[in-house]
């Protein structure tokens, strides 16, 4: 007997697996095909390509002699050809008639095919909510329902797994495809493992014999239907710019590499690219935008100014992505987005949450045992500490939130000076100068009784919004710029902002930094 053979399988860009063929090579190559396709779930024809020695280039698979152990082999996707046969209609039928015909014959086209997503976004709507706490599995078909109930009655009785058919397989996967792509899509390896983990708990027939977690197989098959999801919504859909937005042909010449300038998510942004909505071009938009400039200038026009910020705003994400706007030019072309009322909606038109009453209660939520907690520590950080003023049981709740986050920073090593600057109100001529040579900081101007005169946002030495409320208000209206502006992060400050995104807002909460993490757990856990 032939000994194991083991290839290394590219699905995509970042989708690598490890095939074992315990029966070694086999003798030809639609039978190397169909163990791959039937390993990764695989339900679209595809070709093979291997690394050819002479050549140094991929070349496509056309014998198994070219094999040999430990071999990578790359996946191409063959996309159908389609052939339309046009017959000639009668015009006499009835308008009304023929809608509904039209109708009800793209509704069964768009059910009728088990390789075709269940659903494609709609071009005027965009995501609605983040990546659920506890991922469920959503329903599939009623056959496959069927299966899975008397599956999962068997292995309570038994411990007998149900090896699902082809069918099957294909409408679990389209139908877990269809819903991770709601939330999100380019999912993390994380995101797969629950889902897949989800699927095995949900319905315990899936479990995988061998697995260290049961579900590890059916990871690397949703793995690869994503990327097949994504394929057929790049070629089909006109609501995909969030895809097509990083193929070749979208890019600059000096770009023009697959892993240059990705344009992903990379802060849970639920909709980080947004296609223009249904029937509009990027010149209607700016006419829209153009009009907006007038409306702006109005007085009491909060609520049309929001209407055509909403109606906007995948445009205008469009440009930030793309061109990398500079502030200036953003100030000039999008005055409406420098209220503090359209940072709070921006960031809820990005993210689906709402940015000031998350922040206030998730801080308000840990904020006497955060300070508690950063007071204790020793060393260089209890020296810092004792800077601030103490919690008293009459502190009112502005002042404990300013000192929460001042602790907050301190905890994660960073200096409170480099996002917050303090000047009295006779400094406020050198302020200025100094303020013109910070890329992100808030500042707050008090008077000789440290009662506060203004707290403002500067951006690219420029000031952006005063006359805020409070400390913790001008961070959670930072924050919102950081979203709306696509701006990253301060070198010096980033694990404080992933705190507050990860923590506070809860948006992306895996993967946290060490000291994120361990103060996390000392508050939650």
């Amino acid at each position: 007997m032939a000994g194991v053979t083991r290839l290394l399988v590219i699905l995509e860009e970042d989708s690598r697996i490890k095939l074992e063929l315990p029966n070694g090579i086999p003798s030809s190559v639609d039978e190397v095909i169909q163990e791959i396709t039937n390993f990764c779930g695989l339900t679209n024809e595809i070709r093979l390509q291997y690394k050819d020695a002479d050549f140094g280039t991929w070349v496509n698979l056309t014998s198994t002699s070219e094999l040999k152990d430990l071999a990578t082999l790359k996946v191409i996707n063959v996309v159908p050809s389609v052939t339309l046969f046009l017959e000639p209609v009668e015009y006499s039928v009835d308008k009304a008639n023929f809608q509904r015909q039209d109708d009800s014959s793209m509704s069964s086209s768009a059910c009728s095919g088990d390789t075709l997503p269940v659903s494609s976004p709609s071009s005027d709507t965009y995501r609605k909510e983040q990546w659920p706490k506890v991922f469920l599995i959503p329903t599939f078909s009623h056959s496959t329902e069927t299966q899975l109930r008397d599956g999962n009655a068997e292995y309570q009785r038994n411990q007998v797994r149900l090896t699902p058919s082809s069918k099957m397989l294909s409408n679990i996967l389209e139908t877990l495809a269809d819903k991770v792509y709601s939330y999100k899509s380019y999912p993390s390896d994380a995101d797969f493992s629950e889902v897949a983990e989800a699927l095995t708990q949900t319905h315990p027939c899936m479990k995988e014999p061998g697995s260290f977690n049961h579900s590890y197989g059916w990871k690397q098959r949703l793995k690869t239907k994503m990327y097949n999801y994504r394929t057929y919504l790049k070629s089909h859909s006109s609501s995909s710019d969030e895809l097509t937005v990083n193929t070749l042909k979208r890019k600059l010449l000096t770009d023009a590499h697959p892993a240059k300038n990705i344009k992903k998510p990379r802060r849970a942004e639920s909709n980080h690219y947004p296609s223009l909505p249904f029937n509009e071009t990027p010149e209607s938009m700016e006419q829209e935008r153009v009009a907006l400039l007038s409306e702006v200038k109005k007085r009491n026009n909060v609520q049309t100014i929001r209407q055509k910020m909403a109606r906007t705003f995948a445009f205008r994400r469009q440009e930030i992505v793309d061109k990398k706007t500079s502030l200036h030019e953003m100030i000039e072309r999008w005055p409406a987005l420098f209220e503090v009322q359209e940072v709070n909606e921006e960031f809820i038109r990005v993210t689906t949450i709402p940015l000031e009453a998350r922040f206030m209660q998730k801080l308000d939520e840990k904020c006497s045992e955060l300070i508690q907690v950063v007071r204790k520590k020793g060393g260089a950080i209890r020296e810092k500490t004792k800077l601030l003023p103490f919690v008293e049981t009459d502190t009112d709740t502005t002042t404990k939130r300013e000192i929460a986050l001042k602790c907050l920073i301190l905890n994660m090593g960073e200096s409170v000076e480099d996002l917050i600057k303090e000047f009295l109100v006779s400094e406020k001529d050198e302020a200025g100068q100094i303020l013109q040579r910070e890329t992100i900081a808030i500042f707050v101007i008090r008077d000789a009784q440290a009662a506060t005169k203004d707290i403002g946002i500067i951006l690219e030495g420029q000031e952006v919004v005063n006359k805020l409320a409070s400390v913790a208000n001008a961070v959670a209206i930072l924050l919102g710029f950081l979203y709306a502006l696509n701006l990253e992060y301060p070198k010096t400050l980033k694990l404080t902002f992933e705190y507050i995104q990860k923590v506070f807002m809860e948006l992306d909460p895996k993967g946290m930094a060490t000291k994120v993490k361990k103060l996390y757990d000392q508050l939650y856990n």
